[in-house]
């Protein structure tokens, strides 16, 4: 009996040999696959002297070519991001800039108001002339501000 386990270990052994011979001598042969002008394919175990020598391919689908599509997304995303923000900030500038002309405009039309009501009061300054004038002023002063308002540079 104790022969019988040897043998079946010797068998074992005798496979796992034979598999890593055929492994080693598949491994070793090469088949080369040629495309002929005329749409032929054919096949050598040889080199043909018209092949050439691939040290790496992106294959879609591949690791590298998802890593590499990877970082071309996230640049791009860094790139839109920045974007985004420069946009951001020249609507804020601007935003900024409307408010100065407002309360500017607003001022404008404070003051006129005032200068008319004074020339109206004044004794000396009450001639029709500059009662005209600042009446004109503060009509000025009114459309900017509406035009402000409105949306006009």
């Amino acid at each position: 009996m104790a022969g019988y386990r040897y043998d079946s270990v010797r068998l074992i052994f005798a496979l796992l040999l034979c598999g890593l011979c055929g492994g080693a001598i598949a491994a070793s042969i090469h088949a080369y696959k040629a495309v002929h002008a005329d749409g032929t394919v054919s096949y050598s175990d040889t080199r043909p002297e018209s092949a050439q020598s691939v040290t790496s391919v992106n294959v879609p689908g591949s690791d590298s070519a998802r890593l590499e599509e990877g970082e071309q997304r996230k640049q791009e995303m860094r790139d839109i991001g920045k974007q985004l923000e420069e946009q951001r900030a020249q609507e804020a500038k601007q935003q900024g800039e409307r408010a100065e002309r407002l309360a500017e405009a607003r001022r404008e039309v404070v003051e006129a108001e005032r200068n008319l009501a004074n020339t109206r009061q004044s004794k000396r300054s009450a001639t029709p002339e500059r009662i005209r004038l600042a009446e004109e002023r503060l009509q000025l002063a009114r459309r900017r501000l509406r035009q402000i308002e409105g949306g006009a540079p």
